[in-house]
């Protein structure tokens, strides 16, 4: 079973009914809740939800929006903010996401868990993949010096997100969901490959796995940084659940079937108890769309 993220449809709808018709529209059977979704709309949400038949399997921190929210985002509040007070409120709005999946019949809470302040850096990098110049002696050096200081940083913010996780698993076993670890589209973000796997050995036997994100491991792959089947291989066993988007260059939520990634090689790696959730932004027409879970199902997803 393939579930669509509500992503496609909650940044342009204001009204609970009109986003279960979308996504109703997809002929899908079941659904992430995404972030975008605000107040307002989730207040009639349950309901609905149980009078559509759709099964929701997975919802992405945080949600619904927290009303102070300006903006919608996953990274709205970072475990690796130098502010306590930031720190706290990422803790805070995660155990209410909890609250609402463990409602809602989920199985899966995605998170973002912070980052390395090196976005600088990261920039700069992506401005010599669009000049050409990334493979010049200049950019070899420029990712070998992010590199570094990358891995002289992060045991400090990665002690932050140990801090934090500690009080959600715990939330999350009583509740009996389990959460899941994103990769990140950006360098500097938390977990980069390497991390994923100092997350998994601490919180060993914890509700916890690795939640994959095609598109986020597709910029790694044009960057130079991984590929999509380092990921992959390496946390297989651990994978929990996955995000089927297509990519472009670094251009990713994108129709399966319009881009650049190899849908097929990545079946390979999913058992058949890991959840897999398209998540393709409002860009894509309801006709691409729809060809894009034909694709998945015809490849045995």
């Amino acid at each position: 079973m393939i579930a669509a993220s509500t992503c496609w449809a909650s940044g342009n709808i204001k009204d609970a009914k009109a986003l279960i018709g979308k996504m109703l529209a997809l002929e899908v059977t079941a659904v992430e809740l995404d972030y975008r979704i605000r107040s307002e709309v989730f207040r009639d949400l349950p309901g609905l939800l149980r009078r559509s038949g759709l099964e929701v399997t997975s919802v992405h921190n945080f949600f619904p929006c927290p009303e102070e929210a300006e903006k919608p985002s996953g990274d709205l509040f970072l475990f690796t903010s130098d502010d306590n007070w930031e720190r706290d409120f990422a803790v805070k709005y995660t155990l209410k996401t909890l609250e609402h999946a463990a409602d809602l019949g989920a199985q899966v809470v995605v998170v973002h868990l912070g980052c390395v302040p090196l976005r600088p850096q990261v920039d700069r990098l992506y401005e010599m993949y669009e000049k050409g110049t990334l493979s010049e002696d200049s950019g070899i050096e420029a990712w070998q010096e992010l590199k570094k200081t990358r891995e002289k940083e992060v045991p400090r913010y990665l002690d932050r997100v140990f801090l934090a996780l500690d009080r959600i698993l715990g939330a999350a076993e009583k509740l009996g969901l389990r959460i899941g670890v994103e990769n990140r589209y950006h360098y500097h973000e938390i977990p980069s490959l390497e991390d994923v796997g100092v997350i998994l050995e601490k919180f060993q036997g914890a509700p916890i796995g690795y939640w994959h994100d095609t598109g986020h491991a597709h910029n790694w792959e044009v960057m130079g940084w991984a590929t999509q089947e380092d990921f992959l291989s390496t946390y297989r066993e651990s994978l929990i659940g996955i995000h089927l988007h297509d990519a472009r260059g670094r251009e990713d939520h994108l129709a399966p079937g319009v881009g650049e990634i190899d849908f097929a090689a990545i079946s390979r790696y999913l058992r058949e108890d890991v959840l897999r959730v398209a998540e393709v932004a409002s860009k894509s027409s309801l006709s691409e769309y729809q060809r894009g879970l034909k694709l998945l199902r015809d490849l045995g997803f």
